[in-house]
């Protein structure tokens, strides 16, 4: 599809639809590793364990475990205490201008009926989401509740929020963004009896095990879903991740509903197998796919490139779009919010939130 006749369908949708977006690892990778083949070498790690535990099939999921913390994890602890780094600064400024954006979309967008809220569904358990939308004063429900000692709470999920001007009294519904990390989260923290999560807001834990030689005992203690095929048979139970699950399932079902996938391969079959039930199930909804590179023959294709091609043919409402930058770009962080929600944006508005994040930047 034509950019132009891209960003004039995503306009239009975007104007009277509900608006969701699912967030993959890649939108964090200039600063955070990404899994790679983690997941399958884990996966295959816990299988030969099983069928035959072994100090030698032990250690390789010690192993495997302390990679994924190594890569993924503790370089969080920058994020967090604020630490100088420019991959680290570049990355946070994606996000930041990327909810700037969105934020400014729903303030324009025609339609006075809807709410004036976004889903932003993830897979990331880091925090780079939390430390934009902080740092742009935008409001966002994380699912935690109180303050001095926060607790996710399934109750404050998806509230509203509602400014009176001063003189006249006028009220207005202020945008809001629901975070939801299907996989948990690095600030998340069980108490002792696993029966509450507390808001970890100094990522202590993950501070524990940088600190000490890895153990897998601590590590274990991380309010995350491991990365492997089998992972939510261990926290099927588990009225956190159930709630989740459900949430992104239900949200999908809305009449008139939109989804963006931005850097999600779709590799995890349990939301590769619930988005697809819930395409087929609901001929209203629209799903828009943003391939990193530009489409490829057949025979080029890599086993993420099929996958995609293959959800994208087996959508029978045929409302999965797959979204190719033009040849020779790539469409990363960056690139997907100034070549495509940016423009969404009238110019004169666009220009105020460049102004304030040269602003902000300085």
């Amino acid at each position: 599809m034509e950019k132009i006749n891209l960003i004039r369908n995503i306009k239009k949708w975007i104007d009277s639809w509900n608006i969701n977006f699912l967030l993959g690892s890649g939108l964090s990778s200039d600063f955070l590793g990404t899994l790679t083949t983690i997941e399958i070498d884990l996966t295959e790690a816990e299988k030969n364990d099983s069928e035959n535990s072994t100090n030698e099939t032990q250690a390789r999921i010690i192993e495997l475990k302390k990679q994924y913390f190594e890569t993924c994890m503790v370089w969080n602890i920058k994020i967090i205490d604020e630490v100088e780094n420019e991959n680290k600064d570049n990355t946070l400024k994606y996000y930041k201008n990327f909810y700037k954006i969105i934020n400014n979309i729903l303030l324009k967008r025609e339609n006075t009926i809807l709410t004036k809220q976004v889903n932003v569904f993830t897979t990331n358990i880091d925090i780079f989401s939390e430390k934009a939308l902080e740092e742009t004063w935008l409001e966002y429900n994380d699912w935690f509740h109180w303050k001095i000692n926060p607790i996710f709470d399934v109750w404050n999920f998806k509230k509203s929020i509602y400014k009176k001007s001063l003189h006249y009294e006028n009220t207005s519904e202020i945008p809001i963004f629901n975070i939801l990390k299907i996989h948990g989260s690095l600030s998340w923290k069980q108490d002792t009896e696993n029966t509450k999560i507390y808001f970890d807001r100094n990522l202590e834990l993950v501070k524990e095990i940088d600190n000490w030689d890895f153990e897998v005992e601590r590590y274990d203690k991380l309010t995350i879903v491991n990365p492997k095929k089998t992972k939510f048979e261990d926290t099927v139970l588990n009225q956190h991740y159930y709630d989740l699950l459900r949430y992104y399932s239900n949200e999908l079902e809305k009449e008139n509903s939109l989804l963006f996938v931005m850097w999600f391969s779709f590799a995890d079959e349990h939301i590769r197998n619930l988005t697809l039930r819930v395409t087929n199930s609901n001929p209203t909804l629209k799903i828009y796919i943003f391939k990193y590179s530009p489409k490829k023959e057949v025979g080029q294709q890599s086993l993420n490139d099929k996958l995609l091609v293959k959800m994208e043919e087996e959508a029978k409402n045929k409302n999965i779009e797959i979204v190719y930058p033009e040849w020779e770009q790539r469409y990363n962080f960056k690139t997907i919010t100034e070549e495509v929600f940016e423009k969404i944006v009238p110019y004169n508005e666009q220009k105020k939130i460049n102004n304030n994040n040269n602003q902000n930047d300085e």
